[in-house]
């Protein structure tokens, strides 16, 4: 517990530190109000790494110096991190999400109503990952969302703009309904990831060529 006690901390000062106008101050203020102690912690049933091997070489790749006490927390919670895959759970039933996401995908939920360790009732912050080469098509959601990337490398396309390679350190927040895609190359791409609210509204595929 102490672990994830401690990465929530390092993330949710990061973001603090980087926040660029008053929407993620406001989701730094919720991720501040989420109780970190035991009376709040569930122990996660913690299986295989589904994506284990991306995630080692991910993690291998974070030189940054701002981002080493985020990389450290995650090596040293290592074992206390539940990962899943998105299979659809984020999507309507028939929503085509695409073979190369479905397949190249793996997120965790430190806090959340349902899959995390810290509880509640709406905020998620976690974990994401894809492997290398995979398309994330562009699709949007009613949840703002804030991402760190931890890595670097990784092509971001916003509405109808042209593809932009996001650094590692970088910030990016994605008001509500804003269309976004993703894009890895030959490296996989971690990020943290935070819903604030509206977080059990389902994505919607907005098609666009890659």
């Amino acid at each position: 517990m102490i672990m994830l006690q401690k990465l929530v901390i390092e993330i949710t000062n990061f973001f603090a530190m980087n926040a660029k106008n008053s929407s993620e101050k406001d989701i730094v203020g919720l991720l501040k109000s989420v109780p970190l102690g035991k009376e709040n912690f569930v122990s996660q049933k913690i299986k295989k790494i589904p994506k284990e091997r991306a995630l080692k070489k991910a993690l291998s790749t974070i030189s940054d110096n701002a981002l080493k006490e985020i990389k450290d927390c995650i090596s040293n919670a290592y074992f206390e991190i539940e990962w899943k895959i998105d299979s659809g759970l984020f999507y309507e039933k028939d929503a085509e999400v695409g073979k190369q996401y479905l397949n190249g995908n793996m997120h965790s939920e430190i806090i959340g109503p349902d899959y995390g360790s810290f509880k509640s009732d709406e905020l998620r912050l976690g974990l994401f990952l894809l492997e290398p080469n995979v398309f994330y098509p562009d699709h949007q959601h009613k949840a703002p969302e804030l991402y760190l990337n931890l890595t670097g490398g990784t092509q971001w396309r916003f509405e109808s703009t042209v593809w932009q390679t996001k650094n590692a350190g970088s910030v990016i927040y994605n008001q509500p309904f804003r269309v976004h895609a993703m894009k890895t190359t030959k490296f996989p791409f971690l990020s943290v990831w935070c819903w604030p609210s509206k977080s059990a509204e389902k994505c919607i595929i907005v098609p666009r060529c890659p």
